[in-house]
């Protein structure tokens, strides 16, 4: 009998709301105007959305209001579909639900647009007419910077919050580290995320991606006296037409510090170690032997490789005829 009192008054004792700017709270629960994207980007489209899922009474009305106008076509409406403005114009949105007796819920909120992009810089080798844009392999170094419209806010003045695959970077929130160096973790794979918030906390943009990696490969390249190097792929066999052949080997997203200074490279002419006179290692000077047949083949191997990390490495081979 006791329970039955209790429950009995539990539902007869009255509603108290307390507003706030960016949220209504009820005890610990509050209503709130969610975004999607969060963040939205100038003059790009975003959806507002009602959040009032946990709080204990549902609405029987809503209203949303724009810059301090009523969107009559969005009475009753959980979503609104807007344009968000150009940068440093703000948007102003109000929403208010409405309930049986003349109460009603308000919460407000601020649109105010960033451009927020994340440059990735890998730091891995291509050859100058690669019309592509380098792509990192496991192991190799990468840079990130964050620029919130253009750079045009001060990145010492805001706090970053960098994660690779979920893991923070720096143990936390840095202020002016708007750029941060990581080595490619194995997978296929990495994840990288960066959170933007003002010294005071609040949050102003954030991105999530994924870096796609690459496999470091070699192409072979005829190395003209006349013309230079060639910029199309040499096939699987090349044919000897003068006294000699210089080809140069061309590794692809390999990391630079290994292509500048690798643990382990040769050439080898049919399985066979040969010393190379060449200025630059990567390139090999070939001609016919002063022995033996006045025709023939040779199997040119070349192995570049980093012996701390053995994956930052590339070999091929190709055959020269004569």
């Amino acid at each position: 009998m006791h329970y039955v009192i209790l429950l009995f008054l539990a539902f007869c004792l009255p509603i108290t709301f307390v507003s706030a700017q960016t949220g209504l709270d009820y005890g610990e629960l509050k209503l709130t105007i969610d975004l999607e994207p969060a963040y939205p980007e100038p003059e790009g489209a975003f959806t507002a959305i009602v959040n009032d899922y946990a709080l204990p009474i549902p609405g029987s009305g809503i209203r949303w209001f724009v810059d301090g106008e009523l969107v009559t076509s969005a009475l009753n409406e959980r979503e609104l579909e807007l344009t968000a403005k150009k940068i440093d114009q703000k948007t102003e949105l109000k929403l208010v639900i409405d309930y049986p007796g003349g109460t009603n819920l308000t919460v407000e909120r601020t649109i105010e647009p960033v451009y927020f992009d994340v440059v990735i810089e890998p730091q891995t080798r291509v050859p100058a007419f690669y019309k592509g844009r380098p792509l990192p392999s496991v192991g190799s170094i990468v840079n990130a910077s964050a620029f919130l419209n253009g750079n045009a806010i001060e990145p010492k003045d805001l706090m970053y919050t960098w994660r690779l695959n979920n893991k923070v970077v720096e143990g936390g929130a840095v202020r002016g580290k708007n750029v941060i160096t990581f080595p490619m973790p194995q997978g296929l794979f990495a994840n990288l995320s960066v959170e933007v918030r003002t010294p005071e906390g609040e949050p102003l943009a954030r991105k999530i991606f994924d870096i796609i990696k690459a496999t470091p490969t070699v192409s072979f390249y005829e190395v003209s006296n006349l013309y230079g190097l060639r910029q199309k792929t040499a096939k699987e066999s090349l044919p000897l037409l003068g006294s000699s052949l210089a080809v140069r080997a061309e590794p692809y997203f390999l990391d630079l510090s290994t292509y500048n200074q690798p643990d382990h490279l040769e050439w080898k002419i049919n399985g066979t170690k040969t010393p190379n006179s060449n200025k630059n290692p990567y390139e090999v000077t070939l001609a016919i032997p002063e022995e033996g047949s006045s025709s023939g083949t040779n199997r040119i191997d070349f192995h570049v490789r980093n012996t701390v990390q053995l994956l930052q490495g590339a070999q091929g081979t190709f055959q020269v005829s004569y």
